[in-house]
């Protein structure tokens, strides 16, 4: 296949001015049209691209089909939890680029499984960006280490947060209270992540099972939040009755596949987030989820 052509030769330039002559109100006609035709396109790009509002808290659980990814944008700024499969890499970079994000302060790699991680590469290699969070025990996978490489290729370097520790995010402001310890089940070493903003609150548990859960609940954790991030994609081994009880979550946002083979969610999660009386959306059932929070309510809006 040739190269595109890029320039005009001289003898197209005479040409042109030579038509341009010859007949001037047709020649106008053409420019006019061409002008117009730029300036619709401008006007079409602004309107399919998405402005992420100013005011107040938003929290978008990305649709990727068999996997985790969330964007939380305040004041301006923004920080990306997970990026899905490898397969997802180009929707999640989409959904950013059209609500017109240009740099994350934060991204955060909640634990080595391609399911969180396998898009990362994309995001960092696309995006300006802040500091890159990890858990402490990540682990090794393909998809993990394709992730490290981006991040050292970018100049850029994993940073593993201190238990405790707590960032600010626009006037919202985060808090890692997990993992507590290694664990021998990789989905029990995501990490775990609390957002306060004004009276609200929101929870982010990566793949967290009952096993971290019940660790998080007798360390005295504050796990009370208004939006919970539904562990391991509403498996069965997560969301245990004594973790919702100290949780007491309105809204229960569940992120899985439509179909999968893993029969997320399982029937026995979605029995005790019914039990604790918690409003569940599905990106399964509804695609991307959109929880906005003024500060003393949480309400969805439209993805």
């Amino acid at each position: 296949m040739g190269r595109r052509k890029t320039s005009v030769s001289k003898k197209e330039v005479k040409s042109m001015v030579s038509f341009a002559k010859r007949n001037p109100v047709l020649a106008a006609v053409i420019v006019v049209l061409v002008i117009g035709l730029f300036i619709y396109q401008g006007i079409m790009d602004k309107r399919n691209k998405v402005t992420v509002p100013m005011d107040g808290l938003y929290v978008h659980y990305i649709d990727v089909g068999q996997g985790d990814s969330e964007l939380v944008c305040c004041g301006g700024e923004y920080m990306l939890i997970d990026a899905g499969e490898p397969s997802a890499s180009a929707a999640v970079v989409d959904y950013l680029n059209d609500r017109g994000i240009d740099r994350l302060e934060y991204i955060v790699c909640s634990h080595a499984h391609a399911d969180h991680c396998g898009g990362l590469d994309a995001v960092v290699e696309n995006f300006e960006v802040g500091t890159v969070f990890t858990s402490p025990y990540a682990g090794n996978s393909p998809s993990y280490e394709i992730f490290f490489e981006a991040v050292e290729n970018k100049g850029l370097e994993l940073t593993v947060p201190t238990i405790g520790e707590s960032f600010k995010l626009g006037e919202a402001e985060f808090e890692f209270i997990g993992p507590l310890e290694e664990y021998d089940n990789l989905n029990d070493d995501s990490l775990v992540m609390r957002l306060e903003y004004g009276d609200t609150s929101f929870l982010f548990t990566g793949d967290m099972t009952s096993k971290a859960e019940r660790d998080l609940v007798e360390d005295g954790a504050d796990l009370k939040c208004d939006v919970l991030k539904v562990g391991h994609h509403g498996s069965s081994g997560s969301s245990s009755y004594r973790f919702l009880y100290e949780v007491q979550p309105k809204i229960a946002v569940i992120s899985c596949e439509t179909g999968n083979s893993y029969g997320h969610p399982h029937e026995e999660a979605l029995s005790r987030l019914s039990d604790a009386d918690v409003t569940i959306y599905r990106t399964d059932l509804e695609g991307s989820i959109v929880i906005f929070s003024d500060g003393m309510e949480v309400t969805r809006k439209a993805a």
